[in-house]
């Protein structure tokens, strides 16, 4: 049975690092043939599939949530942490309509849904976490989020860049560099929900 289980993981694995191959060679063959300016601009491919990685890693943590009663709260502050990376990456759609903090607006309603559960939940979502620590779904999700929040916005410091490259061509070299490091780290929390929905823990 633990053979099974880990031969499942493996194939599971396999399938996540695949798609991840997949999507950043495509990133190649998209900057060949329509440059980079077209691939990372702010209503460009990379955007909208951070929006929809982000968007599915709610949508998957809400289903969960109905059916894990006893994993809810935490699931759901999930799904709403997740809805508030989907507000961020509207940014420049708001902007487009005549506000340029209207996303931030938007963000403000999953984060109150994530502050309630925090509320609710109280002591419950520390010992929610525990469990939830010990899959491998955790694993993928924090090594998404810290590719996103952390080492993405280090990594896209404009001083870092001027300090290498020269002014007239550092933003192209640092937009791809960033916008795909996001990217990753959308896919890695997407992949960290999917394997929360074949956890084999129940409640």
């Amino acid at each position: 049975m633990e053979h099974s289980a880990a031969k499942y993981l493996f194939l599971r694995f396999l399938v996540y690092a695949a798609l991840i191959a997949g999507t950043f060679e495509w990133l190649v063959v998209a900057t060949r043939s329509h440059g980079v300016h077209w691939l990372v601009r702010d209503d460009g491919p990379v955007e909208i599939t951070q929006f929809l990685a982000a968007l599915f890693t709610a949508l998957l943590f809400w289903l969960l949530s109905r059916e894990r009663p006893r994993s809810a709260d935490l699931l759901r502050f999930f799904s709403a942490l997740s809805l508030v990376a989907c507000a961020r990456e509207l940014d420049n759609f708001t902007l487009e309509l005549g506000s340029r903090d209207a996303y931030k607006w938007i963000a403000m309603v999953p984060l109150a849904w994530a502050l309630s559960q925090v509320f609710r939940a109280r002591g419950r979502l520390l010992d929610q976490l525990a469990v939830f620590s010990r899959t491998s779904g955790f694993s993928l999700l924090l090594a998404g989020f810290l590719v996103v929040v952390v080492y993405s916005q280090l990594l896209g410091q404009k001083a870092l860049w001027l300090a290498v490259l020269d002014p007239d061509v550092y933003r192209p070299v640092k937009d791809l560099v960033e916008e795909s490091s996001e990217l990753l780290g959308y896919l890695l929390m997407l992949f960290g929900a999917a394997e929360a929905t074949v956890d084999e823990q129940r409640d």
